[in-house]
């Protein structure tokens, strides 16, 4: 009888165990999935502001005329251009006695925006696309890419007053083509080249809503308490190596926290100006750990056709964990400088 309990009492003791890891499991799950819709309801909140006041502008149109509207010449509330940037190097040595390496560098960048501005209604769209390549050494050796980058992102503002909006936005960036790091094989003089980024490995989408401020022509800036964020890595051995910080396996990591964005332009000189934008995220699950994006560039002009551009961006995430070019691992500033001059044709 003792040891039919004890056996008994066994059981049932495993069962427990097996019950509260079924529902430890359950608890992530759904706490993952809280997570995820969660950022996906801060999304879609933020497109349907902007379709609601979509929608709103539209009704005007369907209205009759009390009064005679103003010429269609007179008022534009469409304002849009961008330029295309072509930039060639080539360095060629034969028999050079002083020594040295030939060398042949292709950038391109274009980038464009569409404004819109009515009554108390702003809505800002811009589109970059830039990549460049590098090869040094003859035919035989590889281009390497120094540039990679497609950036979107569009902002809806709706006034308070003249220099405080309402404000929604979404932001989406990436890269078009894979990414290597080289890699000396010890013992040996061969290069083994390691896939670090591809298209979509990472992604980033991310949607806010929140309040801004705006100086007419120098500063814009935008504090948004409601900010999703998704981080994607869609190649599978990036992913099943957890880069980038997503999970090992997963191609997807929500987050939900505060965002400040912002931009500061101004023409220094004549022909000379000046660009930066800053982008800082913080995931309220590991407040304070930050995301850092700050870009800054001069642009001069030469003429109508030629320009010389030097910009340098700098990225902090306390989720990346890089290798550095002394061979050790771990959470560190990425920086990139890029001083270019060519060709650049406006419109």
């Amino acid at each position: 009888m003792i040891w039919a309990n004890a056996l008994k009492f066994c059981k049932t003791t495993k069962d427990y165990s097996k019950s509260l890891n079924s529902f430890g499991r359950i608890l992530e799950k759904k706490r993952r999935m809280n997570r995820y819709l969660l950022v996906i309801f801060i999304l879609l909140t933020s497109v349907s502001i902007v379709h609601g006041q979509d929608e709103k502008n539209d009704i005007d149109f369907l209205l009759p005329p009390d009064s005679e509207p103003p010429p269609a010449d007179t008022i534009k509330y469409w304002k849009n251009g961008g330029t295309f940037n072509f930039n060639l190097q080539q360095v060629a040595l034969t028999n050079w006695a002083a020594g040295g390496e030939s060398s042949i560098a292709i950038g391109t960048k274009f980038e464009t925006f569409a404004n819109y501005e009515k009554e108390g209604a702003v809505w800002q769209n811009r589109f970059k696309i830039s990549y460049g390549l590098i090869r040094n050494g003859d035919s035989k050796n590889r281009f390497v890419k120094t540039d990679d980058q497609i950036l979107l992102n569009s902002k809806y503002s709706q006034k308070f007053t003249e220099r405080v909006l309402l404000t929604t936005s979404i932001n989406f960036q990436t890269q078009m083509d894979e990414g290597y790091k080289n890699k000396k094989i010890a013992g040996t003089d061969q290069i083994e080249r390691i896939l670090i980024s591809n298209f979509m490995a990472p992604g980033y989408l991310q949607a806010s809503l929140g309040l801004s401020y705006r100086d007419e022509k120098t500063v814009t800036a935008t504090l948004a308490p409601f900010t999703g964020r998704f981080t994607f890595v869609l190649n599978d051995s990036l992913s099943n190596a957890g880069a980038f910080g997503i999970n090992p396996g997963d191609k997807i990591r929500p987050e939900a926290g505060i965002s400040l964005t912002g931009t500061y332009k101004k023409d220094v000189v004549e022909n000379v100006s000046f660009l930066g934008n800053f982008n800082l995220f913080s995931n309220y699950e590991k407040f304070p750990n930050t995301v850092v994006n700050l870009e800054a560039s001069f642009k001069l002009k030469v003429n109508n056709y030629l320009s010389s551009n030097i910009s340098s961006q700098l990225i902090y995430d306390d989720d990346i964990t890089l290798t550095r070019n002394d061979g050790t691992k771990g959470r560190d500033v990425q920086i990139k400088n890029v001083i270019n001059v060519g060709i650049t044709l406006g419109f």
